[in-house]
């Protein structure tokens, strides 16, 4: 649903508001103990610039100051944990910001200029190299990225041929699989950091189990005691039953008629499992565009298995009536806690899963742009 725009990726997390307990460290810090943080900056004087810590759950704010007359601010304070990873925003605690890495005894010298995005350069600390190269990295392609929605934007979908929606379906996915592959040769080739664990965790709409599981050896291999490398061998131990080429685990849920359908019947086609839910604005965005893929292959061996994380059953089959879902639709109604979704670890949605015909997993984690591209592949 969502345009790959790197300034979403942290909107998953809960932020802590004002109210929180400001950790105000500069005042605790003994002269060359702690970090420093000294920036240049070209945006407006006096406006907030918040310095929070990213936690798997929520961005948890650390200090704010206010930028000076000459275009300068800092931070000062002790980190509790060292290396870990940290987030500067301005004027809010919601993105675009910029990550950094904090270490006790370093200095980071910091440029930071803004046209149509952020523009860094930093230098000091151990990891911060490595946070910069990542950042350019994914910067670049979210301004690809705008640039394509620009175009797509102009183009009128009544009017759109189908050579027109392949070709930008194409452009789409070399984009995508260009930024995939731009990241995990950084994974692969870069010494091992905090910046490892942000490109996994952060930089995706869920996190690819193979890049997931090549941090995991990476990490173990280089930073075997940081607590980011324990969360991403626990993450890859999880994945067992659900990661690409494994088989895909038996689902066997109600269908808004009442009777019973098991994933497993419907073999020997090409199946997309869809877990959405009625009240899920990003999922009933896609169902246009699901829908006319579904039209198009449906009669060459495709079929969709949705799966809904609704709880109220008047709602799921309202939305499948008016959004004119036509494809097979199961839901024990038991929300984010329904069995499906727990074996197939999903915690947030829209979430696919494209099977083949064997009922091997083949992609996981897809928007309806990429789907199209790999149904041509498969069935014409």
């Amino acid at each position: 649903m969502k345009k790959i725009n790197v300034r979403n990726i942290f909107l998953a997390l809960g932020i802590l508001g004002f109210s929180a307990a400001f950790v105000f460290a500069g005042e605790l810090v003994e002269k060359g103990k702690g970090y420093t943080i000294y920036a240049k900056t070209n945006l407006d004087a006096n406006s907030l610039v918040i310095l929070s810590k990213i936690t798997d759950t929520k961005l948890e704010i650390i200090d704010t100051v206010i930028i000076s007359e000459n275009g300068v601010f800092n931070f000062e304070g002790m980190a509790a944990d060292e290396s870990l990873l940290y987030y500067i925003t301005f004027g809010t605690t919601q993105p675009p910001g910029i990550p950094v890495v904090l270490e006790n005894g370093t200095r980071l010298n910091m440029n930071v200029t803004k046209d149509d995005s952020y523009n860094v350069e930093m230098t000091g600390g151990k990891y911060n190299s490595q946070m910069l190269k990542l950042f350019k990295i994914y910067t670049g392609y979210e301004n690809k990225m705008a640039a394509f929605n620009n175009e797509v934007a102009k183009i009128d979908p009544a009017s759109a041929t189908e050579e027109l929606r392949a070709e930008t379906s194409a452009r789409y996915n070399t984009l995508m699989q260009g930024r995939s592959t731009d990241i995990q040769n950084f994974i692969a080739n870069e010494e091992a950091s905090p910046a490892t664990y942000f490109a996994i965790k952060y930089l995706f709409n869920q996190p690819e189990p193979k890049l997931v599981i090549l941090g995991s050896k990476v990490m173990s291999a280089q930073l075997p005691n940081s607590s980011y490398t324990k969360n991403l061998v626990t993450l890859a131990n999880s994945y067992g039953p659900t990661i690409e080429g494994a088989m895909a685990p038996e689902i066997n849920l109600k269908t808004p008629e009442g009777n019973t359908l098991a994933l497993s019947s419907l073999r020997g086609k090409v199946v997309l499992i869809d877990f959405w839910a009625s009240w899920c604005g990003p999922c009933r965005k896609e169902n246009p565009n699901v829908k006319r893929i579904y039209d198009k292959y449906k009669d060459k061996g495709f079929e969709i298995y949705g799966v809904s994380l609704d709880n109220n059953g008047d709602q799921w089959k309202a939305a499948i009536a008016k959004d004119g879902l036509g494809w097979k639709h199961v839901s024990d109604l038991g929300g984010w806690k329904s069995s499906a979704a727990q074996l197939y670890q999903v915690h947030s949605i829209p979430q696919t899963f494209l099977l083949d015909k064997e009922g091997r997993i083949i992609k996981s984690g897809f928007r309806s742009h990429e789907l199209e591209t790999l149904l041509q592949d498969l069935l014409d």
